[in-house]
């Protein structure tokens, strides 16, 4: 009889440790989504709204890179950097400081590590 009081003793034991942590004192956590939870499909994102051609998001700070107006899906490999070619004259030219010489310094030559893109809404 002893021997099932306490098998029985242990089991519950064991039952109470798996109930649900709604009451633990522990913080629930909070997904990054807002209040979508995490395990449900949140909706679609709309298609980017990037300003019109030729005119430039406004730099908001001293010293922030500007934003890049438009999609930018170009290639960029040690041979060809799809922003350079538009970039390196013209109206929306690339800064001096990215230079060394003629040619466009090693840590400028990703792009995409200061300058993002970006849209109206997402």
């Amino acid at each position: 009889m002893m021997k099932k009081t306490l098998t029985l003793m242990a089991l519950l034991v064991g039952l109470s440790g798996c109930q649900s942590n709604s009451d633990n004192g522990q913080p629930v956590p909070q997904s990054l989504r807002g209040e979508v939870p995490v395990a449900s499909a949140a909706p679609v994102a709309a298609i980017p709204d990037y300003p019109a051609k030729g005119s430039a998001v406004e730099v908001v700070s001293i010293g922030q890179p500007p934003v890049i107006p438009h999609s930018a899906d170009y290639a960029i490999t040690l041979d060809k950097n799809g922003c350079i070619s538009c970039h390196r004259g013209g109206k929306q030219k690339m800064a001096a400081s990215h230079f060394e010489g003629s040619k466009v310094a090693g840590k400028y030559y990703q792009c995409q590590v200061c300058h993002v893109p970006q849209a109206q809404n997402f």
